[in-house]
């Protein structure tokens, strides 16, 4: 078998099962539509974009398997986009394909890949060999066009994000994701880039906007104790800068699953449950600092230690009778 970066040699068999990718990220599939031959081939010209395309070809001639994954530079994490044929996928062209794409993405900070999938799908036992695991599920919910609005409108307590509520968007964060999440996701970062909802000092809210030429991703963050939430979603739908038209998409991780209820009164509707997976390829370790003690190491006292006569200290005696 061979591992190699995706060339011209590839077209025809990419062109061939370009319309059986299995996808495994989201976000970038809703917001930019089903991936491109230029795509492919620019990940082989430059690595600036972040994309990794590579072919695994066995030797007796089968199917080639074609992945791909997007890590941007200096984030801890690559998604794994797609791969094509569903035919030539099974535990060793999986095994192959992650061992070369870890050489390409570890050297720029990754230390783990992301896979979104439905649970049915064939292909999760497959990634479970490989040693992906869940640590989340999530649906996907599209919004209607237009959000069903009250008769009076309120003024909006949505409003752009700066840099100044990234402390207040991140407790936010640390109070609503479960502690197996936030080690495979961080907190959100600087800069924000999204909406807050406010409401007089408390900062109940945070959606992440990510723009595609095809629609608009939304990762909300809704604190529990916020009040009205058809009212604050519908609000919300208004308020998104930017729309065009798109659609919108909203993504609803498990530890959220309350928000669903809202979202079907809306009108919004739903794809199948995915499981969110990660494969590390590090181990963290705790660091253990060394502390130096001269005595004990060297098993000499140093010449200003003093010496005590406990004769003299504690006093002598022939018995327990006739101590003096």
């Amino acid at each position: 078998m061979s591992i190699r970066p995706f060339d011209w040699r590839d077209l025809f068999a990419f062109h061939r099962w370009r319309g059986e990718c299995i996808y495994f990220y989201s976000a970038w599939y809703l917001t930019r539509g089903a991936l491109s031959m230029p795509g492919a081939m620019l990940s082989s010209l430059t690595s600036a974009s972040g994309l990794v395309t590579a072919v695994y070809q066995t030797d007796n001639g089968g199917l080639p398997l074609i992945g791909q994954v997007l890590q941007t530079q200096g984030l801890p994490w690559a998604h794994l986009l797609f791969l094509t044929p569903p035919q030539a996928l099974n535990t060793a062209s999986l095994a192959g394909l992650h061992e070369h794409f870890a050489k390409v993405v570890i050297p720029r900070g990754a230390v783990r890949f992301l896979a979104e999938l439905d649970e049915q799908s064939p292909v999760f036992e497959a990634l479970r060999h490989v040693g992906y695991a869940v640590y989340s599920r999530q649906r996907v919910w599209q919004l209607p066009t237009e959000a069903k609005s009250e008769k009076k409108r309120q003024p909006s307590g949505w409003r752009m994000a700066v840099e100044s509520d990234l402390i207040s968007i991140r407790n936010l964060y640390h109070n609503i994701v479960p502690p197996l999440v936030q080690q495979v996701e961080p907190p959100p970062q600087a800069p924000p880039r999204g909406l807050v909802y406010q409401t007089g000092d408390a900062l109940l809210a945070y959606v992440e906007l990510r723009y595609g030429q095809r629609g608009i991703w939304i990762q909300p963050l809704f604190h529990p104790d916020l009040q009205n939430l058809q009212v604050a979603w519908s609000d919300l739908i208004q308020q998104i800068p930017y729309r065009f038209a798109r659609p919108l998409y909203v993504c609803v991780r498990s530890y959220q699953a309350w928000l669903e209820t809202v979202l079907e009164s809306l009108g919004a509707l739903a794809s199948p449950q995915q499981a969110v997976m990660v494969k590390h390829l590090s181990v963290t370790l705790r660091a253990v600092q060394t502390m130096a003690h001269p005595i004990i190491e060297s098993g000499q006292a140093e010449v200003s230690a003093p010496f005590v006569n406990y004769g003299e200290f504690f006093g002598t005696y022939d018995s327990v009778e006739n101590y003096r």
